[in-house]
């Protein structure tokens, strides 16, 4: 386990799925469902049911953390190998997902975790960190104010989404540029 702060990261295996599913699952629809007709349930069954967050976890390209306030699991991370054009996959790290429980919002653990994440990239030689978060998402300007910038922009397309609450923003940090 490695710990930065108040804050203890522990990389996550198929014996943690229990917890990792909990926290998906809890997190998801206190963040997201107000932008779906059926509360994110069909988003929540094709993305996160425990067989897809298992085959996630097996992925040699996915690396998932869990994050843990004391001894409780408040939180997740999911890193992929994966490139952001124009740049090669050696340059990029992905933050695919990041999630804290509503509960530990607002106390300054997503700015912990979001540096251990750059230091993390850092020390894979990564230039570049970059995710996707959804724009009416109070995230965005966190990740704005960290040194992220906005690179393009997609709606998506998915069943029982409202229109207006489905545009997708891609954001990137030049690592040197995090504060």
């Amino acid at each position: 386990m490695q710990t930065n702060g108040r804050l203890q990261f522990k990389p996550c295996t198929i014996t943690q799925l229990n917890i990792l599913h909990q926290i998906a699952v809890q997190s998801y629809k206190e963040s997201y469902t107000q932008i779906w007709h059926d509360q994110g349930a069909a988003y929540l069954e094709r993305f996160y049911d425990e067989s897809t967050l298992a085959s996630n976890l097996e992925d040699p390209s996915c690396t998932f953390y869990l994050m843990y306030q004391q001894e409780s699991a408040i939180g997740f991370f999911k890193l992929r190998e994966n490139a952001l054009a124009p740049y090669s996959t050696t340059d990029c790290l992905e933050l695919n997902k990041i999630y804290i429980l509503q509960a530990f919002t607002g106390m300054g653990f997503g700015l912990e975790a979001l540096r251990y994440i750059v230091e993390l990239a850092a020390t894979r030689d990564r230039s570049i960190l970059w995710l996707n978060v959804m724009e009416e998402s109070k995230a965005r300007k966190f990740y704005e104010a960290h040194g992220f910038e906005k690179v393009k922009q997609v709606a998506l397309e998915y069943p029982f989404i409202k229109e207006g609450l489905n545009v997708l923003c891609t954001y990137k940090l030049a690592i040197q540029n995090f504060r």
